[in-house]
């Protein structure tokens, strides 16, 4: 009875009152007792009131300034200096050859869906062509009464072009004889080549540091591509480097038959590009080649996030189409976006296994929409035309990356008479003495102790503090109602 009376009586604002007092009698924050104190005059007490509120005022304020440092600022691209240690990765290359049919696999499909004569003829010209084309040349695809009737016979729809495509193209990666097979090496040592699906339709990598989701089979059918017994058999590696102390290090991706090829030098962390650094030639080409990587500390990914750091690792994809990410891919799938937006519709090149897939063009769709917009879906932006505004597209950085530099570009003399074919062969002669590298400079560690400084420099504040903040209203408060002095 005597608790429940003593409960009763510390009702009201008064017991708040004096539980405050009690709090600031007893914290260990520096300036509150002395609001509470009997013996100050109330000048002392506004003074200690006024010192208060302006330590509190800057704290918070400081306290603010690190938390947005933290998010925004915690990160930053340093130089390295220390070449004689480096493995640099030498640029890849990405060969699209101009004939993409096999005529025997191409014989095959005509044969079981009988097409014959004329129609035959008319059908391959019309695949070749759409095979070949892209976004400057889709205007180049046959249209005629009899493409109609011979698609409309094979029941070929759009979302089915670049199924129908893949299936009659030989990936001669796969090729038995290693003379005609396509190959990338340098001297004795192999590295690993794929088919690729791009924007120039069927191609060729080599020298590449993506995995294999990067590959035509998984594009068009989640399916990684069957591992290459002829590339097993050799002394294959993935992605060739070199250091300082070696001179002239090159490969060469070889093995193409075809009159002639578009070839592409990029980052290894990279794909082509359909609008930068491609090269027709129909006797091969050589380039010259410089590159300065851009690597990240190993702690960046667990300590960082993409906002934070301002750029996506190969894994972090945020792509609708696509399920890794680099820089190229994400402008792809602006191009995606964009296309779908001003033509209805997307091209047959572009992997479309998702949830919701976007409606494929047919080639009257690609012949006549596309060239009309071809600058603007290229560049995203197009000066003195139809679409001043940008489109909107943001696309991070890669976190792992490569500055490449093309110092010359030259024809591969005879390439058909001494390599049995034409190909691209990348050479680089000198190697960075600097690089960048993606650093973290101010951690969580270091924001809890910047916080806890300001908090103690502008009140004496400390972890302990904290806990005695939480005791004072949770457990004391809680015998404190009860009618319990402690």
């Amino acid at each position: 009875m005597e608790s429940l009376k003593a409960f009763k009586n510390r009702k009201g604002p008064k017991a708040v009152i004096n539980f405050i007092i009690l709090y600031f009698n007893n914290c260990c924050i520096h300036g509150f007792r002395y609001l509470t104190r009997a013996m100050l005059i109330f000048f002392e007490k506004f003074l200690w009131f006024t010192l208060l509120v302006v330590s509190i005022y800057f704290c918070i304020v400081v306290c603010l300034s690190s938390i947005d440092r933290y998010y925004t600022k915690s990160t930053h691209i340093g130089l390295e200096r220390n070449y004689i240690f480096w493995n640099t990765s030498l640029p890849s290359v990405t060969v699209c050859p101009m004939d993409r049919l096999n005529i025997t696999f191409f014989s095959d499909y005509c044969r079981k869906n009988g097409v014959k004569g004329p129609q035959k003829d008319v059908l391959w010209d019309f695949l070749e062509n759409l095979a070949n084309s892209t976004y400057i040349n889709f205007q180049n695809i046959p249209e005629s009464e009899q493409v109609d009737q011979v698609i409309k016979d094979i029941g070929l729809k759009p979302e089915k072009y670049m199924e129908l495509i893949f299936n009659l193209t030989y990936d001669k990666t796969y090729e038995p004889n290693i003379m005609e097979r396509i190959r990338c090496v340098d001297g004795s040592t192999y590295i690993h080549v794929r088919q690729v699906l791009t924007e120039w339709g069927l191609c060729y990598l080599g020298n590449s540091m993506l995995t294999e989701q990067y590959s035509s089979q998984y594009f068009i059918y989640g399916e990684y591509p069957e591992p290459n017994r002829y590339e097993q058999e050799l002394s294959l590696i993935q992605c060739q480097v070199g250091s300082f102390f070696q001179r002239d290090t090159q490969f060469t991706l070889r093995g193409f038959s075809s009159p002639a090829i578009i070839a592409f030098a990029h980052s290894a962390f990279e794909v082509s590009k359909v609008d930068s650094n491609s090269n027709y030639a129909v006797e091969g080409v050589m380039y010259d080649l410089s590159t300065e990587e851009i690597v990240a500390e190993d702690n960046l990914e667990d300590e960082t996030t993409v906002s934070m750091r301002k750029c996506r690792f190969y894994h972090e994809s945020n792509l609708t189409h696509f399920p890794f990410y680099t820089r190229n891919i994400c402008q792809q799938e602006c191009r995606i976006n964009l296309a779908y937006r001003i033509c209805k519709c997307i091209p047959h090149f572009y992997p479309n296994r998702i949830a919701n897939p976007k409606k494929v063009c047919d080639y009257k769709t690609l012949r006549s929409c596309f060239p009309r917009h071809s600058k603007f879906f290229l560049k995203l932006y197009e000066e003195n035309g139809k679409h001043e505004k940008p489109a909107s597209c943001y696309c991070e950085q890669n976190c792992l990356d490569a500055v490449v530099t093309i110092k010359s570009i030259d024809p591969m003399a005879n390439a058909k008479h001494l390599l049995q074919g034409i190909g691209s062969q990348v050479t680089v002669k000198t190697w960075p003495q600097t690089r960048l590298k993606r650093q973290v400079i101010f951690s969580m560690t270091d924001l809890l102790v910047s916080i806890g400084g300001t908090a103690g420099l502008f009140l004496g504040f400390s972890v302990l503090g904290l806990v005695e903040v939480l005791y004072f209203f949770t457990i004391r408060l809680v015998w404190q109602i009860l009618g319990y002095t402690i």
